[in-house]
């Protein structure tokens, strides 16, 4: 019990499951690291929250929290949450978790600024540096009321009800890498970590959002955050926190990036030494755990970078940080087989083992689990795979998976160029887009010259007249025949336009072009459901998925910096190079290019063919549901076979999007999904 933060087991309504107690702390040091699953019911009619509905939608996260399950009722409100202890001092935490004063807080993260909190709570006496990140939360509001969300730094996702003032807040970190939704149904206000916890609510009717079906299904990025594929369901943009009372709901952003801050060195090196200074904080947060932590490195430099920089963390602070292991994909078909030496070349620096896991390729193995869990209308070529990858995880004791996602967007752009441009050293332009054809030999040879007009075309487009474009734009693709998605109905591809005016422009002052390109990176809308997508992948195997690419602090010094520090004399990524060097095998740090998985989605498709035409029914869900064509698709189906064997094919990923349609919309609008059933493909109906 922590003084005036206690735990309330409410008389109504309380079920607690055993819990696992944690193995070990370290020479005093305490850890924060935590991924549950939280849900909130909120009747504004004044009903009673039943404990069979919120025990049901607690239900479906139990994968998020394996090591218990709490319930708190209080009339017409409920929280639950499924908790997954990672921490030392979570080995007696219990949430939802309740103030003397009466608020209720529900948790899923990490808190990074552990010790500044600390330092801004001194007047609470129940906080103490062994207290439990919600506590510390919980605290915080106390202290500093609704604007509690600035003073966090971090990943997660909470609410907190404060009955006193009859109000719920929910709050989302800066980046978005913990998902939270919500729904409004009815006097009805409900919120969650998975949106299948909010579709098993009596008065949750949810059905496709169709504009957001046709913008992904078609390939038109969006800007706006908040609409999900499921209509009457939100998601809680990334920095943003939502107040709801008896009077109204609003949400407003309560952090971002500063885009004019400008950071200026002296050197490259001393750019370098920064950089590493930021990556390694990054590294070290995501390192806060009380069991081993796993590395997924493929022998990419993004990824090797952070196992290499772990593995010098750990042997320096070996009494401090975690055990760590890495681990890795193996196949004798693999694309790149350099992967597999260069491996070797971390194995023979550091006398370590990288566990390999077999590669398995598949489109429909578990492809009814994989839809029901990323609730969305994807498939992935490495599913399969990656199931086995993170199994291993957990076998080895880990409750942390760390990852080179990200690198990519946030670390290689060329939107510097333009910076570039506008200073007229335009011989320093030519020189670097000459540099990128020999890190990336495979890119044709106008590939990054394109890019480079384009950025600025997009550059020195008037914002007000991004609207008109962005319609002539949807008007061309709506009107022009696409042969790579022949199926879809008139009806369908024109649902693209009627979200053109909907698209929120991001507007400056941006100190640069680079800052500008960065910005988008980190806010764009694809980028925070490919967030909530790996979240939700790790959570089946009762793992957290982290990425020190995407530390808002690093990030914050990216956009400070020049763009030609980040890639210095053309070399992509030298930053991380260089800042690298001393701890990466010099193989890596020179590496030109990268393992391609294309290749592999085409086999599968022609590995699973039979049931792939079998699920594509000629009463499928996408035709009733109006989205599809069927003579069309039936007439492309027929020619499949010779098309797909082209690895290069537009058609081949258009196809795995159709049947990701199909497969989504049986899961959840048609049949009940057995989890025991394998793929049981057996119709729409």
């Amino acid at each position: 019990m922590l003084g005036s933060i206690w735990m309330v087991r409410s008389s109504s309504a309380i079920r607690s499951s055993s819990d696992t107690r944690l193995s070990f702390a370290r020479n005093g040091t305490r850890f924060g690291n935590e991924m549950s699953g939280i849900i909130g019911i909120w009747n504004l009619d004044g009903r009673p929250v039943e404990e069979g509905v919120l025990t049901g939608m607690s239900a479906t996260l139990a994968h998020r929290g394996p090591d218990g399950e709490e319930l708190w009722i209080q009339g017409p409100t409920g929280l639950a949450c499924r908790l997954l202890r990672v921490t030392p001092e979570a080995a007696t935490e219990t949430q939802p978790l309740v103030h003397s004063s009466g608020t209720v807080l529900v948790f899923d993260g990490r808190l990074d600024n552990r010790e500044e909190l600390l330092a801004s709570l001194t007047a609470s006496p129940s906080i103490s540096p062994d207290s439990p990140d919600p506590a510390l939360v919980l605290a915080a509001y106390e202290v500093f009321g609704e604007r509690f969300p600035e003073r966090l730094t971090g990943d997660f996702a909470l609410g907190l009800l404060d009955p006193s003032r009859r109000q719920l807040l929910l709050a989302r970190d800066a980046i978005g890498v913990r998902p939270l939704y919500y729904a409004h149904p009815r006097n009805t206000f409900l919120f969650a970590s998975e949106i299948k916890a909010l579709l098993v609510h009596p008065r949750v009717s949810a059905g496709p959002n169709d504009d957001v079906l046709a913008e992904f299904l078609l390939d038109l990025p969006r800007n706006d955050q908040g609409l999900t594929f499921f209509e009457g369901v939100s998601s809680l943009p990334p920095a943003h926190m939502a107040i709801l009372t008896p009077g109204g709901f609003v949400t407003r952003r309560y952090w971002d990036f500063d885009p004019t801050r400008r950071v200026r060195l002296g050197s490259f090196q001393e750019y370098a030494e920064a950089f590493r200074h930021y990556f390694e904080q990054a590294v070290r947060r995501r390192l806060r755990s009380a069991y081993p932590v796993a590395v997924s490195v493929s022998g990419g430099l993004d990824s090797s970078a952070i196992f290499c920089l772990t593995e010098t963390l750990r042997r320096s602070e070996p009494r401090r940080l975690p055990p760590l292991f890495g681990i890795s994909y193996t196949s004798a078909d693999w694309p790149h087989r350099d992967d597999k030496d260069l491996l070797t070349e971390i194995e023979r620096a550091y006398g370590v083992t990288i566990e390999r896991v077999p590669m398995s390729v598949g489109l429909l193995d578990g492809s009814r689990e994989m839809v029901w869990h990323l609730e969305a209308p994807l498939l992935e070529v490495t599913w399969n795979g990656e199931h086995l990858l993170l199994d291993c995880a957990r076998e080895r004791g880990a409750r942390v998976v760390l990852t080179g996602l990200w690198a990519d967007q946030m670390l290689f752009g060329q939107a510097y160029l333009v910076d570039l441009f506008r200073r007229f050293a335009w011989g320093q332009v030519w020189a670097h887009l000459k540099e990128f054809r020999r890190w990336f030999p495979d890119a044709g040879p106008r590939y990054f010259w394109q890019q480079f007009f384009l950025e600025l075309v997009n550059f020195h487009v008037p914002e007000m007249l991004l609207p008109l474009l962005r319609k002539l734009r949807l008007r061309a693709m709506v009107a022009r025949d696409t042969p790579d998605r022949p199926w879809y109905t008139e009806a369908f591809r024109n649902r693209v336009g009627h979200c053109a005016s909907k698209q929120t422009p991001i507007s400056g002052p941006f100190a640069t072009a680079h800052a500008r390109s960065l910005y988008k990176e980190a806010r764009w809308h694809y980028h925070v459901l490919c967030m909530e997508w790996t979240n939700k992948k790790a959570s089946m195997h009762g793992l957290e998925m982290a990425f020190p690419f995407l530390d808002r602090d690093l990030l914050s010094f990216l956009m400070g910096i020049p763009g030609e520090m980040q890639t210095r004399n053309g070399v992509p990524r030298a930053i991380l190079r260089e800042a690298m060097r001393r701890v990466l095998p010099p193989p890596i740090v020179e590496r030109r290019w990268r393992a391609d998985l294309t290749d592999l989605l085409s086999e599968a498709i022609q590995r699973d063919y039979p049931e792939l035409v079998h699920c594509l029914q000629p009463d499928g869900k996408a035709i009733r549901f109006g989205y599809v064509k069927g003579e069309v698709m039936r007439e492309e189906l027929a020619r499949l076979d010779e098309r797909i064997r082209d690895p290069g094919s537009e058609f081949t990923s258009s196809l795995v999007y159709l049947l990701g349609l199909e497969l989504w919309l049986q899961v959840f609008f048609g049949e009940t999904f057995d989890f025991k059933g394998g793929l049981a493909c057996a119709g729409a109906n």
